[in-house]
């Protein structure tokens, strides 16, 4: 038969105690540790968006620069041949849906 005395107890109770404090300070290292993954997880993630969004305005630069050179082009053809061949009107068009849609 085990018998519990008041020393027993009190040493289990003690030994209790000492495991929670040692848990717990496990603890707060392990979060001491892991906040700083956390925030790199944070960073990288705004990049990521930010460079979507850089991406998107590349696009429509791209598109953008690329509507110009027409216009330009339109307008020196325009200007060699000294008569309008309905170049113009065309690129005015596009250049107007080109607005609109973006």
């Amino acid at each position: 038969m085990i018998t519990i005395t008041y020393e027993k107890f009190m040493a289990a109770l003690a030994l209790f105690t000492a495991l929670c404090i040692a848990g717990g300070w496990l603890l707060k290292i392990i979060n001491g540790l892991r906040k700083p993954a956390q925030n790199v997880m944070k960073m990288l993630d705004n990049d990521n968006k930010e460079i979507k969004k850089l991406k998107g305005q590349q696009d429509y630069n791209s598109k953008a620069i690329k509507l110009l050179m027409r216009s330009e082009l339109a307008i020196l053809g325009h200007l060699a041949t000294n008569n309008n061949t309905g170049e113009i009107a065309k690129v005015e068009a596009d250049i107007q849906e080109f607005l609109l849609n973006n």
